[in-house]
């Protein structure tokens, strides 16, 4: 165990022990970076601004630059999802790697050799409109008569949305599915739901270090022969948010 220090500690995520802490040029709380290790577990540690709360724009990049950073490097991290501020040292061995200390080594054991990607897919609204249409003639009559006629057009305007959101939202399921089926080859999937009427999918993926490649490819493939009708983005690779327990 590293000797303990007497000042306030910010924990990103835990490793294993014995991990080599790599450079960071990041502002915040990742000032003093360090690890705090406890038998085969260790907390990546900063130390916090002294003269301002925690909470600034800066802290929120800092955090996720430090996990990158560790990620980059090719190591097995669990993150925590915005920090925990503790006492000092003494109280990251025991509030963090003591008392949770069963849990983080599954959650390493779970995370293993791997790291999360983000997958976004989005309708093209002119692209569904235009399918929406043509399979719902009703919807296409309705559509046309709230362009032709200004009368009661609010509450025209009104049912004829809630018809065309009803249409996509039948669409939805049959086009995510298609696309994490053509992504294929991912360790878990978590997949959260849908925030807007054009979101198709919004996903994270978990994915070996090495199909991380391949699973790139294949997202391209899907991109390709799926536009203009989809709009497929990608972020990653992070560290596995979506996978462990929060804090």
């Amino acid at each position: 165990m590293t000797t303990s220090v007497v000042a306030p500690c910010y924990v990103f995520g835990v490793v294993r022990a014995g991990t080599p802490v790599p450079a960071v040029d990041a502002a915040g709380p990742a000032a003093g970076l360090r690890l705090v290790e406890a038998g085969d577990l260790a907390a990546i540690v900063g130390s916090p601004p002294g003269d301002r709360p925690l909470g600034r724009a800066v802290d929120l990049v800092a955090h996720d630059q430090v996990l990158g950073a560790f990620v980059a490097a090719g190591t097995t991290v669990v993150p925590l999802q915005f920090g925990a501020l503790l006492a000092d040292e003494s109280a990251v061995v025991e509030d963090i790697l003591t008392v949770r200390g069963d849990e983080l080594r599954a959650e390493l054991e779970k995370v293993g050799d791997c790291v999360q990607y983000t997958v976004k897919v989005r309708y093209e609204q002119d692209e569904v409109l235009r399918e929406v249409l043509a399979a719902h003639p009703e919807i296409a009559r309705l559509r046309r008569r709230s362009d032709s006629d200004s009368a009661e057009s609010f509450d025209r305007s009104v049912r004829l949305g809630e018809l065309v959101v009803r249409a996509i939202e039948e669409l939805r399921p049959a086009d995510a599915g298609t696309v994490l089926d053509e992504i294929g080859g991912v360790a878990d999937v978590h997949v959260h739901d849908a925030s807007a009427p054009e979101d198709v999918l919004n996903a994270a993926l978990l994915v070996e270090r090495g199909q991380a490649d391949a699973f790139e490819r294949r997202l391209e493939n899907a991109a390709q022969a799926h536009h203009p009708r989809l709009r497929i983005s990608l972020f990653g690779p992070s560290p596995a948010y979506d996978f462990v327990g929060r804090t």
